[in-house]
């Protein structure tokens, strides 16, 4: 009986042994798989995620679109004088930075040109306006930042008589017109996501003007003006 217990004890040893590994790695594997509620819950929000999101885009799902517009104001010199250009100005916003748009501005302080056949008073109107291309250089921890860029585009001049009877312009065929290009430097602030303030300054190229008496250095200068945009940003 002796002998047979001993040559039974590796068997039993090795039987309860094999029983503690298996009670050991069993529950490891099981945690190792999902359950099969939780791969149809995952697999379901996947399909859902992918309905509502549509077709890949073409420039990935890391391009960000926005865009805005406003009003510019700013002082300069033309013709001799001091004056304001105000302008509008609108873009595409892509990923905060680049900014694809158009601007127009308009002299606000004519010169008088000479009167018309008819007795009537006239002056020179002038104004500008073109593509723009901005890029914006920032850092997260500053709410201020610098954008640079420029307009490119055209302007005339324009001897204009003024009806004041009717508020009716009548604008002659032979307006003097010219090239422009217009760099400039922007420092913003963003008050709110959707509008921001900017501080800005420029030159104005022209290039072309000599029609009606006048040259480029008539209506080449600096300008120095304020921005207020809206937009998504």
């Amino acid at each position: 009986m002796t002998r047979k217990f001993s040559l039974l004890e590796p068997a039993v040893l090795g039987a309860v042994a094999m029983g503690v590994i298996s009670s050991l790695s069993l529950p490891a594997r099981a945690s190792d798989t999902p359950p099969v509620a939780e791969v149809a819950s995952n697999s379901g929000a996947g399909a859902s995620s992918g309905e509502e999101g549509g077709p890949p885009l073409l420039f990935g799902d890391g391009l960000k679109v926005g865009g805005y517009g406003g009003l510019d104001v700013a002082y300069t010199r033309m013709f001799g004088r001091d004056g304001v250009v105000v302008g509008g100005q609108g873009a595409v916003l892509i990923n905060h930075r680049l900014a694809l748009g158009l601007a127009g501005w308009g002299w606000s302080n004519p010169v008088d040109g000479p009167n018309a056949p008819t007795g009537e008073r006239q002056h020179f109107d002038t104004g500008y306006g073109g593509v723009t291309v901005r890029y914006s250089l920032y850092l997260d921890s500053l709410p201020f930042y610098v954008t640079v860029g420029t307009l490119v585009g055209a302007g005339a001049i324009d001897l204009t008589t003024h009806d004041h009877d009717d508020d009716d312009f009548e604008h002659s065929s032979d307006a003097d017109v010219f090239g422009v290009v217009q760099p400039d430097v922007t420092v913003h602030a963003n008050l709110t996501r959707w509008m921001r303030l900017g501080v800005t300054a420029g030159y104005r190229f022209t290039s072309g003007v000599g029609q009606l008496g006048f040259t480029e250095s008539d209506v080449n200068g600096f300008l120095v003006g304020s921005q207020l945009q809206f937009g998504s940003f």
